[in-house]
């Protein structure tokens, strides 16, 4: 259990459109954020970035393949220190299309590689419509 003895509050900044992007090519999890019937999910993915898309294959039988198509999500990637109470966090918010197989690379390590088993050949792409982020300085 954190005591405030030793707390500081850190500094918030708002990060550029070009270290967001760098920071989201430096990691290969994020989550994707969208609407079902029971209201809103957010599930863990991982991604490739595609230029200003993001790219992830999912199940063509799950929750997101019944409501990704043409939906507006969000996706959002973040480190965080504990230790130093730091980090970042980027949130797109863009609209979610399926893509199309002719459309896709014929290289597949331009692909996100799927971490969880089972079949995962419905590649989604998030084009964004607005990239945020922020930083989180230790104080």
């Amino acid at each position: 259990m954190r005591t405030t003895e030793h707390w500081f509050p850190g500094r918030l900044t708002e990060m550029p459109a070009g270290e967001c992007r760098d920071l989201m090519g430096s990691t290969s999890v994020g989550r994707v954020a969208f609407v079902d019937e029971d209201g809103p999910v957010v599930l863990p993915v991982n991604y490739v970035l595609d230029g200003d898309t993001v790219l992830f294959r999912t199940s063509p039988a799950n929750t997101i393949a019944r409501h990704l198509d043409s939906a507006t999500v969000a996706f959002e990637v973040d480190e965080f220190d504990d230790y130093t109470q730091s980090g970042w966090s980027v949130v797109v918010r863009g609209t979610a299309s399926f893509v199309p197989a002719d459309e896709l690379a014929s290289d597949e390590r331009s692909l996100p590689f799927p971490w969880a088993d089972g079949v995962r050949t419905l590649v989604v792409r998030v084009t964004p419509f607005s990239v945020s982020g922020r930083r989180l300085l230790p104080g």
